[in-house]
């Protein structure tokens, strides 16, 4: 079976700057003197995972408990700060209808957290059928978050995929170690917030790399 493999959420909607502005929210009203600035939150950006972020941050200075605190703060804000201001990303509307036009499962695959997924497809509800995806996956799925392999393992064993007739997009470099561990043919859509050089995972067209994935597979 062919599967198309949404990776992180920035694979699908651009969210980072509301994310960026959520995270300085719930820094001010935990009480913390912190400010996350464009350019350190891009550096910051190119590894998964906010709550890792939270405590590379702080020099292993914060708890669990707290990080967790200020985790559910960031949610609580970036729900608020995306009414009205997500919608999909150029080319995932066309990969969407390409992949049910031709019978190919669908995928969400992302270790973000169940809460950030459920604002996420509600946003965007108005734009994208989620039921009509065969799998949606969060953090609770795995115990390994992103960039382990272990949810694309996963997300092929759940949808009777193969590797070789399944593509994933992710929307930075160290997101897509995930997927190419996991052998799957892998593009890299970079977001505005993604540092990127020459790379031969790069793709600004995902329509026409998808379909020339299937048309040669």
């Amino acid at each position: 079976m062919k599967s198309i493999l949404f990776g992180s959420i920035g694979s699908v909607v651009e969210s980072s700057e509301i994310q960026r502005k959520a995270f300085n929210a719930a820094f001010k009203e935990f009480g913390l003197e912190w400010y996350w600035n464009i350019a350190n939150y891009i550096r910051m950006l190119q590894k998964p995972g906010g709550l890792n972020r939270l405590i590379e941050y702080s020099k292993n200075e914060l708890n669990s408990d707290d990080a967790n605190q200020i985790y559910l703060l960031k949610i609580k804000h970036f729900k608020l700060l995306s009414e009205n201001n997500l919608m999909p990303r150029s080319g995932v509307l066309e990969v969407i209808q390409y992949a049910l036009k031709h019978n190919i499962k669908i995928g969400f695959i992302t270790t973000t957290t169940k809460d950030t997924v459920d604002i996420v497809i509600n946003k965007l509800s108005k734009y994208i059928d989620f039921s009509k995806f065969d799998l949606i996956t969060h953090d609770h799925f795995v115990t390994n978050r992103k960039p382990d392999p272990e949810i694309y393992k996963l997300a092929l064993k759940k949808l009777g995929a193969t590797h070789s007739s399944s593509i994933a997009i992710e929307n930075t470099l160290e997101s897509c170690n995930s997927s190419i561990n996991a052998k799957i043919q892998t593009l890299c859509y970079p977001g505005e917030y993604t540092i990127y050089g020459e790379n031969s995972l790069i793709s600004r067209d995902i329509v026409k790399s998808v379909k020339s994935f299937f048309e040669e597979s």
